[in-house]
């Protein structure tokens, strides 16, 4: 049973913290940063139970480091850096304690791994959980990264592993639970994402890259985003889309590609660049430990065109998750 609101805030940690970089945190009416003069990034996510988890197969404590990852990935986007996060939480007034306690010790463990601190927030009960973070961060002294910066000619870039995000929510949907190392792997891509953020950084630090945005619906459907706000069009290889061996083992080839394009909640970053700009962007990999992949090209007309062996191949009829359009559960 959860007590009342400042004894559930003292119970689980949050109460009278006050972490580095945080003038005045939880307990007063707004919370004062301490920040050098800069630009400023703004950005909110909410992970919303039904809609983006299932309780009854998610660990509270992943659920914490996910509520975190997502707003840092949005910050990486920019190619920023996060400060401080407030956190609005809505809870069941009959949910166990034990669980809020694992869903802070969760989030707390990756505000430290991301260098960001718990400043305040609020509380209430409702029927569901609801986490909503605001996370503010600082941007890159060449400025943001924005979407809308692609050009005709850049190279377009994704790093990481897309897709697996993506299978290891159906393995979650199944109800099924086993010891394959494989399946193991998929479904921690889904509930524990990692933000992208060194590779972010380094990307921004650079100032070479033209446009970046997380993948958080899908390849397809981010990449449509970049196109929208830049005004511009793009080629892709299929065959220079990555597809992990887990990916691949799980789920057969073809299935493999088309969640690699469509899948969401991935968080990895899809930017593009000058073809000039190929040794900054795999000096920015090798420093970030992240791997890039060059999987197409921007083109001046509007359309996304979707190449395989030198024809072109049919893109998927479902590009990517829409909001109210689709309400999978992860």
């Amino acid at each position: 049973m959860i007590p009342g609101e400042f004894d559930l805030l003292r119970a689980i940690g949050i109460l009278g913290s006050r972490p580095e970089g945080v003038a005045v945190g939880p307990g007063d009416d707004t919370a004062v940063l301490d920040l050098p003069a800069c630009r400023l990034l703004f950005t909110a996510d909410a992970v919303v139970e039904g809609v983006h988890f299932l309780r009854d197969r998610t660990d509270p404590a992943d659920l914490g480091h996910k509520v975190v990852a997502v707003n840092v990935s949005d910050v990486a986007a920019m190619g920023g850096t996060p400060v401080a996060f407030t956190l609005t939480l809505t809870v069941p007034p009959d949910l166990d304690l034990e669980w809020l306690r694992a869903f802070h010790g969760g989030l707390s463990a990756a505000a430290r791994a991301y260098g960001c601190a718990l400043a305040g927030g609020d509380t209430t009960a409702g029927p569901a959980v609801v986490l909503s973070a605001a996370l503010l961060g600082t941007g890159p002294e060449a400025g943001p990264v924005l979407r809308s910066g692609a050009r005709p000619g850049d190279d377009i870039y994704v790093s990481g592993s897309p897709g697996e995000s993506a299978a290891g929510l159906e393995r979650v949907l199944s109800g099924r639970r086993d010891d394959d190392p494989v399946w193991q792997r998929l479904v921690r891509r889904h509930q524990r994402p990692e933000a992208r953020l060194a590779l972010g950084r380094s990307l921004g630090a650079s100032g070479r890259v033209t446009a970046m945005i997380d993948l958080s619906d899908g390849l397809l459907q981010d990449l449509g985003h970049v196109l929208s706000a830049s005004g511009a069009g793009a080629d892709l290889e299929l065959a220079k889309v990555p597809v992990s061996a887990d990916l691949r083992s799980a789920m057969g080839l073809p299935r493999a590609r088309e969640l690699a394009l469509v899948g969401g909640e991935d968080y990895e970053l899809l930017f593009t660049a000058p073809p000039e700009a190929r040794a900054a962007v795999a000096a920015a990999a090798r420093a970030s430990g992240t791997a890039v992949h060059r999987i197409g090209r921007i083109a001046a007309g509007p359309g996304l065109r979707l190449w395989e062996g030198g024809r072109e191949a049919p893109l998927p009829a479902v590009r990517g998750y829409e909001h109210f359009c689709d309400g999978r559960p992860g």
